[in-house]
């Protein structure tokens, strides 16, 4: 999927900020940002991404087919693009008919490139320890899509060292030349070197083969297996997974070394489950581009209501420390790939073409994205017929095929009766409200729906003054999609986001000893959270802070609020923005457990843009036991 287009928010969705391999000159294009909801058809786990002389390799695990039930799958498809937004699909280039070897499961694979030869490095027959025919292969081709033969005709590692299983290989080329493998399940990661004829390992000065390089460990996601190295600014990066792979917990985390050999020290979470968007993302494959200097994480996930996984990507930053800039999974679309992958149609013929989404005048008719938002800002350009009226649905649940089967809101555009109106369905139709407006059959608009707890606001074309608001808490959560009403209609340019975030994704400073971790994390999300996690702050004392980069919309007056977790160890806190207080002094004593959202301050902005919010802990109460601050969300309201 494309990039999309963003408007100006009103309600700002912030993004709270912290604190590749073969890149070969390329073709010159505008890349995307994001995926969308997956950007090749079907059932894919464990991306690795290469770039060769400008075209994007994506060598991802396939899931099991029919046929292969109990032995995994046997066979492996890779997927080549330009441009990041068309794939093109190269079927079984390793499989059990090339690999003597391969009697059940083949994944993790990895591609690689040295002296006009391609490989691809991957796991089969998931063996338990020495002596068993499996572990890490490698074939090779002199081309990137094949045919690929077995380079070797037996696994390259078939041993178990250090406790690392023998899967989920990565190739990394230093700025030598020389190549490293990494790989490790089981809790553990290994790094080999490679010779050069890339199919043999060579030794280190110490005369070993295998040398551990398992990031710390600390007991809170620790390193569990499919690791990735990339290398910036004279820093090692190993991204890996950690939590259990079929779960929520299923996340990537990060750490960094000044070695090729470690030590990795953990610096994060860097991608993990949101509640709103998708399950378990992780196994990632990391690129760079080769005519920009834009990065981006290819991994699997799985929709809130579906144990199968797909591929998605998205772009990522750091920050002026060289931390990573923890990812927000989109749910984007602008249909520029010519497909509606991962959207579900309840009616009507729907379709593809010119880079927008299409259905056919229908009674009711509906698609959807498999979502859970309930405060969100949800955007889309809409082409309404000449009859009937068409536009967004969101807080949807219960849906089925028919007029009004679903619970949730619809905002259309009407254009025989010249208005916007907004509504609810529970198997019936319920009017909340019309406003007049000159609408044009055949022509764009351009919708937003800013729905914060009971508040629904409508906007069309004018991102600044809401043509319908109305206040109704019949439903809080649900999908979003699009919907047509004996109207032919077209979608552009779908974008949603949450009007509150997980704040991991922070920027610490302390007098001494202090302890950024995560809550809500341990054997599963704390659903009370806005997205499963929230932060804390381990304070020793007055004066540590947590500071935030809020992209303000627009100048203009916000109630600020946050989402807090009270109890007993609890500090106090001073709001400042661009080192001026706000508000006051805020106490999250209790002598229980709560969560409670504050409204900290109200703040007029005379500009947009960037502004730094300091959470300043400015004591605490004489009952608590501790300074400490654990902070769930922002938001920023207007007045």
């Amino acid at each position: 999927m494309g990039k999309i287009k963003q408007s100006n928010l009103v309600l700002l969705c912030i993004s709270i900020v912290i604190c590749l391999f073969v890149s070969l000159p390329g073709l010159a294009y505008a890349a995307p940002i994001h995926s969308g909801p997956q950007f090749v058809d079907g059932y894919y786990a464990d991306p690795d991404v290469q770039n060769y002389n400008g075209t994007y390799w994506v060598y991802p695990t396939r899931a099991t087919q029919v046929g292969e039930s109990g032995t995994g799958a046997k066979s492996m498809d890779i997927f080549s693009s330009t441009d990041m937004v068309n794939w093109t699909k190269y079927s079984n280039v390793i499989s059990s008919a090339n690999i003597s070897w391969l009697k059940d499961s083949l994944w993790a694979p990895n591609g690689a490139y040295r002296d006009g030869k391609y490989y691809i490095y991957f796991a089969a027959n998931a063996i338990n320890g020495d002596g068993q025919l499996g572990g890490i292969g490698v074939a090779v081709a002199d081309n990137p899509q094949g045919p690929y033969t077995d380079a070797i005709g037996a696994p390259l590692i078939n041993v178990v060292r250090n406790g690392a299983g023998p899967m989920d290989q990565d190739v990394f080329f230093d700025d030598d030349g020389q190549a490293y493998m990494y790989y490790g399940s089981w809790g553990e990661c290994n790094v080999v070197k490679l010779n050069a004829d890339m199919k043999s390992l060579g030794t280190w000065s110490d005369g070993t083969v295998y040398k551990k390089v398992t990031p710390t460990k600390t007991g809170d996601n620790d390193y569990f297996e499919a690791p990735k190295v990339f290398k910036r600014n004279g820093i090692y990066y190993l991204t890996y997974a950690a939590g259990v792979w079929a779960d929520s917990s299923y996340k990537v985390m990060y750490a960094t070394s000044s070695s090729v050999t470690g030590p990795f020290v953990p610096k994060g979470i860097m991608l993990h489950t949101d509640t709103t968007t998708a399950d378990g993302p992780g196994h990632n494959g990391i690129v760079k581009s080769p005519t920009t200097n834009d990065w981006y994480i290819f991994y699997h996930k799985r929709y809130l209501n579906s144990p199968q996984r797909v591929l998605a990507f998205d772009k990522f930053e750091f920050n002026a420390d060289n931390t990573i800039i923890p990812v927000e999974m989109a749910v984007e679309d602008n249909f520029d790939d010519g497909n509606d992958t991962g959207w579900t149609k309840y009616g009507g013929t729907w379709t593809v073409s010119g880079g927008q989404y299409h259905v056919a005048s229908n009674p009711g008719a509906k698609a959807l994205l498999d979502t859970n938002f309930s405060n969100m800002i949800y955007e889309a350009d809409v082409t309404p017929g000449s009859t009937g009226n068409a536009g967004l649905v969101f807080r949807v649940s219960n849906p089925g095929t028919g007029s009004d089967a679903y619970q949730g809101y619809y905002a259309g555009l009407d254009v025989p009766n010249q208005r916007v109106l907004i509504g609810k369905a529970n198997n019936n139709w319920t009017s909340l409200a019309t406003a007049s407006m000159s609408l044009t059959a055949n022509a764009q608009y351009h919708v937003k729906i800013v729905a914060q707890d009971e508040s629904i606001k409508v906007y069309v074309d004018d991102m600044t003054i809401p043509k319908i608001s109305v206040t109704d808490s019949t439903y809080i959560g649900g999908s979003i999609g699009v919907r047509t009403y004996d109207s032919a209609a077209k979608f552009d340019n779908i974008s949603v986001q949450s009007s509150q975030y997980e704040t991991e994704n922070l920027s610490i400073s302390a007098t001494s000893g202090v302890k950024h971790t995560m809550f809500g994390n341990g054997t599963g999300r704390d659903l009370n959270l806005s997205g499963g996690y929230g932060t804390t702050l381990e304070a020793n004392g007055a004066n540590d802070y947590v500071t935030y980069t809020v992209n303000v919309p627009e100048a203009r007056s916000y109630s600020v609020r946050v989402g807090v977790k009270k109890g007993p160890n609890r500090g106090q806190f001073q709001l400042s923005v661009n080192d001026v207080n706000h508000g006051s002094i805020q106490d999250l004593y209790a002598t229980g457990l709560n969560y409670t959202e504050l409204n900290v301050a109200n703040i007029t902005f005379s500009s947009a843009g960037n502004k730094s919010f300091k959470f300043n802990v400015a004591g605490k109460n004489g009952s608590s036991s501790a300074y400490h601050l654990l902070l769930d969300y922002i938001k920023l309201v207007p007045n």
